[in-house]
């Protein structure tokens, strides 16, 4: 019997691109083709799994790639594959409905399963498709059970792929890793992984924080799970080994969460002399001077600020902040954290919203002026998109874009400094 799995991150829909792995695996679409793109680590380590169960794996980035659907099928008919692997997310559907309906038509012999964070919210779509399955929640360790437990009958691969079907000691019927320990290393060696410009990494999932409108939450729960700090070395030492990467991204929803496990982290990488160029993502207010020191002395070279906002009813009516004297303590944390990552030679990025609730003109205002004192070295807006239908239903997010323009415009980058290598300046924090 033939063991050959494929791993496919579909076409986009023509003219656009298709960020599966953005919004924590609730994805992005973009209104032009070659836009930003992460890499996909969750394909990239559910290969490395397959991989080390014994599995023949091939693999195709179809966005990197800018296949059509036609090229896509075409390539996916030549592997004769056993099983075939799709990544697929809450805002690609279109596309992604349309692949996995023709990769089941090409390859009637062939067992199709749609993966992703985003599975579990997009059941009532999936199962309009006849012949497909979809596994519930992170395939990383959990497809490989069901490899071993259905084998190649394809009647067996379709609908819902639950625990409850097999026996599964230790693992959770909602298919949630509990515990990210043992995780392979992603088999970026089966995409085209110089084309990315970074690779990616995760060090945790999930976010104990209670803010309404986050996708990471939607996507990965409400509970911080940390991967063990040792495992989490140990890829990025592999990385800078084998790949010899300049830029590495973090991938945590929140990075500094857990502050005594960001310093421990920081420790270790200092301890084992890893030299890689990092950045991280966390709230605006969970950074300070000691923390930046310790992550810049690591490598970090970027902070990317989750901001959101400035104004206080804003904040609180999508929970950021428990109170307005939350909001200014979150605002005076926020200024202190880019100050510090001026000192520490670490590029900070701000990412704000719009759409949110209770949203006004005094407060774009506010997030200008708050911004403009920041002086960040980048800024991002975005409108807030809301899965779950709650911005129809309250005419959230009205004026939204004219808002995201208007806070845009107030920015103005900061003078640029002397130009130096970014290797060059994180192999002089590496040194100190």
């Amino acid at each position: 019997m033939s063991r050959r799995v494929i791993c496919v991150n579909p076409p986009g829909l023509p003219g656009t691109t298709a960020n599966r792995e953005g919004a924590g695996g609730m994805g992005n679409v973009y209104s032009q083709s070659g836009a930003f793109l992460y890499p996909p680590h969750m394909l990239a380590a559910t290969a490395g799994a397959l991989r080390e169960g014994g599995l023949e794996v091939s693999a195709r980035d179809c966005v990197l790639e800018g296949d059509s659907l036609a090229q896509a099928v075409t390539w996916a008919e030549a592997q004769q594959p056993t099983w075939v692997v799709v990544q697929v997310s809450w805002a690609t559907w279109d596309p992604d409905e349309a692949f996995l309906r023709a990769a089941r038509a090409a390859l009637p012999d062939a067992s199709v399963v749609a993966v992703g964070a985003s599975v579990t919210h997009m059941e009532s779509a999936l199962s309009q498709i006849p012949g497909i399955a979809w596994l519930r929640g992170e395939p990383e360790r959990l497809l490989g059970v069901f490899v071993a437990n259905l084998g190649a009958d394809t009647a067996r691969w379709a609908g819902p792929l639950s625990l409850s079907m097999l026996s599964g000691p230790g693992l959770p019927d909602a298919q949630r890793l509990e515990r990210l320990e043992g995780l392979p290393h992603p088999a970026w060696d089966l995409f085209p992984w110089r084309r990315y410009g970074m690779l990616t990494v995760v060090g945790s999932k999930g976010c104990g924080y209670a803010c309404t409108y986050c996708p990471y939450i939607v996507a990965q729960g409400r509970k911080f799970r940390p991967r063990p700090i040792g495992e989490t070395v140990d890829e990025l030492a592999w990385l800078a080994a084998e790949f010899k990467l300049t830029r590495v991204v973090f991938r945590d929803p929140v990075f500094g969460y857990d502050r005594g496990r960001v310093l421990s982290l920081c420790k270790e990488i200092k301890r084992r002399g890893v030299r890689l160029s990092w950045e991280c993502e966390s709230r605006a207010d969970d950074l300070d001077g000691e923390l930046v020191a310790a992550m810049a002395k690591a490598g970090c070279a970027t902070v990317k600020l989750g901001l959101e906002s400035a104004d206080a009813d804003v904040l609180v009516a999508v929970r950021r902040v428990r109170d307005a004297a939350g909001a200014e303590v979150y605002r005076s944390r926020a200024l202190a954290a880019a100050a510090a990552c001026k000192q520490h030679g670490v590029a900070c990025r701000v990412f704000a919203m719009t759409g949110l609730p209770g949203e006004t003109d005094r407060s774009v205002a506010e997030t200008a002026s708050l911004i403009r004192e920041i002086q960040p070295a980048g800024l991002q807006v975005k409108r807030v998109d809301w899965p779950t239908g709650r911005q129809a239903d309250a005419n959230i997010g009205e004026g939204a874009e004219e808002r995201a323009k208007r806070l845009r415009d107030a920015w103005q980058p900061a003078q640029s400094p002397a130009k130096t290598s970014l290797l060059a300046r994180v192999k002089g924090r590496l040194s100190r």
